[in-house]
């Protein structure tokens, strides 16, 4: 049963954002939806703001149209190219994996009572031993699986992070995607 989970557990590092949409067609329907909003935001903060710098004489505070025009153009390209940027960095894990030339399975060797020579109570040891083994091994796959659903739902809101990148005052928006991305 551990071979399994063991098995199970060097699968989950090895995942990427395909498997995912092999698994769940409706992502990809999602994620043109969300690429349209994305440019549904990217186009109505750069009106928004142009729109605030024009009334700046009404008390309002614009950007300098100029780098307000800039930004939008140089995020409009991220934004076409935000599948192929997320698809880069999750694929940066499998690139890894295969320059360590991690093996396809693992052999797990628990502890036995040859372990604890010379005791009375080495079956206890064994048990308690491999209890916690278990208990710690089942943490770990579920907090990695915990952490690839993130990434797949970050990755799926990219369109959305890179629209907002296109402003001064919401680029901050994009700067905390990229550090949730990035962890």
């Amino acid at each position: 049963c551990w071979e399994k989970f063991s098995t199970v557990l060097l699968d989950l590092m090895n995942m990427d954002f395909a498997y995912l949409r092999t698994r769940m067609p409706v992502i990809d329907p999602i994620m043109e939806t969300l690429l349209a909003v994305g440019w549904a935001l990217l186009l109505g903060n750069l009106v928004f703001q142009a729109a605030k710098t024009m009334l700046s004489g009404l008390g309002f505070e614009g950007e300098d149209p100029k780098l307000l025009f800039t930004r939008t153009f140089v995020f409009a390209f991220l934004l076409l190219a935000s599948p192929q940027i997320c698809k880069l960095c999750l694929n940066l894990t499998s690139e890894v994996i295969e320059l360590l030339e991690l093996p396809d399975a693992v052999d797990i060797k628990f502890a036995d009572e040859a372990s604890f020579m010379g005791m009375n109570t080495a079956w206890l040891l064994v048990v308690i031993c491999g209890v916690i083994t278990m208990f710690q091994s089942f943490k770990l796959i579920f907090e990695m699986a915990e952490r690839y659903f993130i990434v797949a739902v970050l990755t799926m809101t990219a369109p959305l992070a890179f629209g907002m990148g296109g402003s001064k005052n919401t680029s901050a928006i994009f700067s905390g995607w990229c550090r949730m991305y990035g962890s």
